[in-house]
């Protein structure tokens, strides 16, 4: 049965878009429920042409039927994660599932739009209405990034996402982690967690250097390690750190937590038959040292009272300890090059916000008099 045919003072809008006494209300096609538009015919009229764009997703078939010939970006983001996500070696594995779940979740909300028929402007309302904070910023690298791989596959000519804000007026969320904080949990970690935190104070570690930290990594009187994050894109990343007194004493008590392990930071497991991921069954994972130190968070009441978002994780205790070590008078250069960066400007970014930072001058020497002769 065709459909009935729109009244006439409803011809020449937009498909779902219908006008009542000067005022617009749209329908929604996969619900049937009705929203007002107001009373502005050019603002209702993008409405609609916008929500009838996410929420008729049998545009591609459609599409197909009339016998056009454009892309999908469902089809864009399968393609874009084959060729570029999961077939290059230099993205991490956790790097590769963050895409991949960004990217189902852009099928899910608009899989079925044509990519000539994406603009600017849906692309700023899609990211302003879907995605607020750190996700703002995520999901707007990741649209740019498929229609980059689309221009070069010829399917569009331009990249409708580069105009768009870079940053949404995004500020963290997360606090940094005080020294109380740091002693009230290290008095309740288990002996192994106290070597994963006292490792990443003093060596300034992330989770991931923590966790791969070897006793073979220590060769002529240094700790030798590699930033994993940035290992295949600076050469800073490889730093051989001296062995202090402190670490000589932190190497000596790791050896005496049992298991054997070949592994700094190590403990002994329940299930030692389950160590799928790890280089031996004592390894602590990742994974399993930010789940416990969640824990111990939340038997330290100043954090505990804090909203979830702004709890420190493990990785502050490098940011900590950068700062502790800049109060001691280290040199911000020496910090850099413990951290294993190439950038002082993400040096300086650990180092901010635990306190104030007060930039060191020395007196003017001379009077007044002095000033004033020129």
């Amino acid at each position: 049965m065709p459909p009935r045919p729109r009244k006439r003072k409803n011809k020449g809008l937009e498909p779902n878009l219908y006008e009542s006494k000067g005022y617009y209300i749209y329908r929604r096609p996969d619900t049937g429920t009705r929203h007002g538009m107001g009373r502005d015919k050019a603002k209702a009229q993008d409405a609609a042409r916008i929500l009838n764009a996410r929420l008729m997703t049998g545009a591609d078939l459609v599409a197909e039927v009339m016998g056009e010939s454009g892309v999908t970006l469902k089809a864009a983001v399968t393609a874009w994660l084959s060729e570029w996500v999961d077939a290059d070696p230099k993205l991490k594995e956790w790097t590769k599932k963050a895409k991949r779940g960004r990217g189902q979740r852009l099928i899910k909300d608009a899989g079925g739009m044509l990519l000539e028929h994406i603009t600017t402007r849906w692309c700023a309302e899609y990211l302003d209405e879907n995605h607020q904070g750190s996700a703002y910023v995520q999901y707007r690298a990741v649209l740019s990034q498929i229609f980059q791989f689309a221009q070069t596959k010829g399917w569009i000519d331009t990249n409708p996402v580069a105009p768009t804000r870079t940053n949404n007026h995004y500020e963290k969320q997360r606090r940094r982690l005080t020294v109380d904080q740091f002693k009230a949990m290290h008095a309740l970690a288990p002996d192994w967690m106290k070597i994963a935190m006292e490792l990443s104070l003093l060596c300034l570690f992330g989770r991931a250097e923590v966790t791969a930290a070897r006793y073979d990594d220590i060769r002529n009187g240094r700790l030798h390690y590699i930033r994993q994050k940035t290992r295949d894109r600076s050469k800073t990343a490889y730093v051989a750190i001296e062995l202090t007194p402190a670490m000589e004493d932190l190497i000596r008590r790791s050896r005496l937590i049992a298991p054997v392990s070949p592994f700094i930071v190590h403990r002994m497991p329940e299930r030692i038959a389950d160590h799928k991921g790890k280089a031996h069954w004592s390894q602590v994972s990742g994974d399993y040292l930010s789940r416990e130190f969640a824990k111990l968070r939340e038997r330290v009441p100043s954090i505990k009272s804090m909203p979830a978002t702004a709890q420190p994780t493990f990785h502050e205790i490098r940011s900590l300890g950068s700062r502790l070590l800049e109060l001691k008078g280290t040199p911000v250069n020496d910090i850099q090059v413990l951290m294993g960066h190439a950038d002082e400007s993400m040096t300086q970014h650990y180092l901010d916000g635990h306190d104030t930072r007060w930039q060191q001058s020395k007196g003017n020497p001379y009077t007044m008099e002095a000033l004033l002769q020129g």
